[in-house]
């Protein structure tokens, strides 16, 4: 990514804001579904500024209800600073912000924390000081011996420095327990690493008790014609480790994910290897993390610009990619925070936080810019509605699958005053099925994986002129026949249901459909839900 527009450029004033309508905890003690998972539709708003940004969420779990998250801010203005807020309650309401790092001489960011078997707490930063032209960056390391109330600088804690005449050097520390071992990977691209090839490498140092070791080489980005960022580590459930990281050796696209896995966590000497490409020519794919689930698969997330009509980090969203085979095939690729064409869903993180969940939290500017945080269920929890974008409020249809041109040719974003008659169910948008350009056919869905067996309901609100062809709701893939119930016939918005939904197949897929016999007619919808019963 370009490194240089990342931090510490909008200005910022933090208010505290409280999640309401919490999400069911899953009880079953059913067994998880084999594939996929089941993404709870609501997002939970962590910090939801009335201006600016924030940047580099990432989370650390404490206790099962204790957690804190760290992320990059300049609210009030000023150097841009490293923050804390913390849970109390698993996710669902967060304490106002408190200060961790923070320099009058530059800016810190790219924070990411650890905690040690004593039950001390490492944050590992960047810090970047620039006189003129020349910029001095070090990453470092502040300790939190109060489980994060307070924070001191590490003795010994600094893990490197470069200087340069440009905006080069070290970035993006990661802390990770190596087999007992504290261990550090980053990326550096300062001159005394890659020279002026505009490469980037990636380096690991232990910690010997009293300060940092010798570099590890992890990645040569140089020998690979690579600008290798961004490192995150996991170790997998057979004992080895796996480092996903962004890179640049893939024709036609600034960035793809690459991953490496090592025997023991600390020989890196072995093949690169291709996780994800984007699609499309220019498109990117970047600022990875990756978790070991507790039933042993793997959980990639990254953001890319695939999914938006722009082109550029400002544009990006995050996906999420699962392996069941210890990296060797990647599936089920979801958007978990789907955004409208001019916005973003940046710089994610993942955190499992039990057998059943883990967490996902980004820093986007949609609705409005925050830190949003959403759950993942391999145990499919019940009355929770698991349909992405389920009210189309992203402004587009992120989250669901078209027809070829359907989108935006037959398929069209209605906000509450553009005419159409009706404000929207909920929210502000809604969709519409249309032949706009004479008799035509339109449809919109999406397969919603990781379902454990049981029963469903499938739920909307509906609207429609009547006389076409066929206008339906239906379900699919589930296991079972598709089933379908016809769109109602008036101007008002109409509960639709199909329910005893017997899921077998661990998917659904939920879909409308309309083929129109003129142009004047149409269907309209909003409100989609799916949820165990």
């Amino acid at each position: 990514m370009e490194r240089n527009k990342r931090f510490w450029k909008r200005p910022l004033a933090f208010i505290v804001m409280l999640a309401l309508a919490l999400t069911s905890f899953p009880l079953s003690p059913a067994h998880a579904a084999s594939s996929g998972m089941a993404w709870a539709s609501q997002k939970i708003a962590v910090y939801t500024p009335p201006s600016g940004g924030v940047w580099y969420p990432r989370l650390l779990k404490l206790t099962p209800s204790e957690w804190l998250v760290s992320f990059d801010t300049n609210a009030g203005g000023g150097n841009t600073r490293i923050v804390v807020s913390r849970t109390q309650d698993g996710g669902y309401t967060w304490s106002n912000p408190a200060t961790a790092v923070s320099s009058s001489a530059g800016n810190v960011g790219n924070g990411q924390m650890m905690r040690l078997p004593s039950g001390e707490i490492w944050l590992a930063y960047r810090h970047v000081v620039q006189s003129g032209s020349t910029y001095d960056i070090q990453l470092n390391v502040r300790r939190s011996v109060d489980g994060g109330y307070t924070w001191s600088d590490l003795p010994g804690g600094l893990i490197g420095s470069s200087t340069a005449s440009s905006f080069k050097g070290l970035w993006e520390p990661h802390l990770e327990m190596i087999n007992g071992t504290i261990a550090v990977l980053y990326a550096d691209d300062s001159p005394a690493a890659v020279g002026t090839t505009g490469r980037q490498n990636l380096y690991m140092k232990t910690w010997n008790g009293s300060s940092w070791g010798s570099r590890i080489t992890v990645s040569d980005g140089v020998a690979a014609g690579s600008r290798d960022g961004m490192p995150v580590i996991t170790r997998m459930q057979d004992g080895r480790y796996m480092t996903v990281f962004e890179a640049s050796d893939v024709a036609g696209h600034p960035f793809v994910i690459k991953y490496k896995i090592s025997p023991d966590g600390l020989n890196w000497s072995v093949p690169r290897q291709t996780l994800y490409v984007p699609v499309g020519n220019g498109k990117k794919a970047g600022a990875p993390f990756v978790v070991t689930l507790p039933d042993g698969r793997l959980m990639t997330a990254f953001q890319t610009d695939e999914s938006s009509a722009n082109t550029g980090d400002p544009y990006t969203s995050m996906f999420t990619m699962i392996s069941s085979d210890n990296g060797a095939t990647w599936q089920y690729k979801t958007n978990v925070f789907p955004v409208s064409d001019t916005k973003s869903s940046n710089w994610n993180s993942l955190m499992t936080v039990d057998s059943t969940r883990v967490a996902a939290v980004t820093s986007a500017t949609d609705p409005v810019s925050g830190i949003y945080l959403r759950f993942g269920y391999t145990v499919t929890p019940s009355q929770t509605n698991l349909v992405n974008n389920p009210g189309f409020e992203t402004a587009n249809v992120a989250g669901w699958t078209t027809y070829g041109d359907d989108y935006p040719n037959r398929i069209l974003i209605h906000g509450a005053n553009d005419g159409v008659g009706l404000p929207a169910a909920e929210g502000s948008y809604f969709v519409g099925l249309a032949g706009t350009s004479g008799p035509a056919t339109a449809y919109v869905g999406q397969t919603i994986t990781g379902l454990d067996n049981g029963t469903y309901t499938m739920r909307a609100r509906m609207r429609s002129s009547g006389g076409q062809n066929s206008c339906v709701m239906e379900v699919k893939d589930y296991g079972g026949g598709m089933r379908q119930t016809g769109c109602p016939i008036t101007t008002a918005w109409t509960p639709v249901t199909i329910s005893n939904i017997q899921v077998t197949a661990g998917k659904a897929t939920i879909g409308f459909y309309v083929s129109n016999s003129s142009s004047s007619q149409w269907a309209d919808i909003d409100q989609v839900e799916f949820f165990r019963n």
